[in-house]
């Protein structure tokens, strides 16, 4: 039996389900494990079920039960503990038949041997939208410049949080990347999606924006969703945006990311090799 914790917001939920769906394919005795979700109060909890309706797969049992079996009879496998780019830990076959994998495995390294399939099991049902998302995935549909702009800032300006990854996507970043951006797309229109809508209309010079600042609480995912319906993404260091731009499925897409993930380390395969980096610095001149 293979077991893989499920941990995080909507995006590593994600990222965690599709490195699910690819050890599914090659060992059918895979299993999500949600025990840790129950207590987990941050973000809107599980949501997979609720969003992309999703056949349930999954394993819990208590919480403390359950990390007294995970100790005593399983051999773990931590992401962190691998070695960086490389797959092997994953897809060899272990003598010990009760196997635990943790991690956030963001990369689609971990799944591009079937993104269609994952593409297929992250479809959004329209459906359950709200009237404001509906009108605005009208909108946006006929808007062949749309480009998706997402300022994540909220927990990012928490200490906790700042010094490893809310400092990389300041102002600085977004100049750089709304400067790119007009260089590639003409006349683009902006679709804003932020925590901080007057940080925004404060401080990016952005012509022709319309601001997403209605879904809340367990409707956030609608953000994603209008995300991925854009022709164009900026994108922040956040999985959040990543997979908003991921979901696009148009081959001539331009996706502009930050050159850093994170202020202190490097993340070499996070995001696929057509994806623009900017520099976060100070640019010399905004067009």
């Amino acid at each position: 039996m293979r077991f893989i914790k499920m941990t995080g917001g909507l995006g590593n939920q994600m990222f965690i389900y599709a490195f699910y769906m690819r050890m599914k394919k090659h060992y059918s005795n895979t299993r999500i494990d949600l025990s840790d979700m129950v207590h987990y109060k941050a973000h809107n909890g599980y949501e997979m079920h609720r969003v992309f309706n999703l056949p349930p797969i999954e394993f819990r049992i208590n919480q403390p039960l359950k990390k007294v079996i995970e100790f005593l009879f399983f051999k773990k496998i931590y992401e962190r503990k691998q070695i960086p780019s490389s797959l092997v830990p994953y897809d060899k076959k272990y003598f010990w038949p009760l196997l635990y994998f943790k991690g956030f495995y963001q990369s689609e390294r971990f799944f591009a041997d079937m993104a269609d399939d994952i593409r297929k099991a992250f479809t959004f049902n329209p459906r359950l939208s709200n009237r404001k998302t509906k009108e605005m995935s009208e909108q946006i549909d006929h808007d062949e410049n749309a480009v998706s702009i997402h300022v994540r800032r909220g927990d990012y300006l928490e200490p906790k949080y700042w010094k490893t990854t809310g400092c990389v996507c300041q102002l600085p970043y977004y100049l750089n990347a709304i400067t790119e951006m007009n260089k590639r797309i003409s006349q683009p229109s902006y679709y804003v999606f932020s925590d901080d809508i007057a940080w925004v209309k404060e401080n990016l010079p952005l012509p022709k924006a319309f601001f997403i600042d209605w879904n809340k609480g367990t409707e956030s995912w609608q953000d994603m969703m209008l995300m991925s319906r854009c022709r164009h993404h900026i994108i922040c260091n956040s999985t959040f945006s990543w997979w908003g731009a991921w979901l696009n499925p148009r081959e001539n897409k331009t996706v502009i990311m930050p050159e850093r993930w994170f202020r202190h380390c490097e993340t070499p395969d996070i995001c696929p090799d057509k994806w623009i980096k900017v520099p976060i610095n100070q640019p010399d001149s905004i067009q």
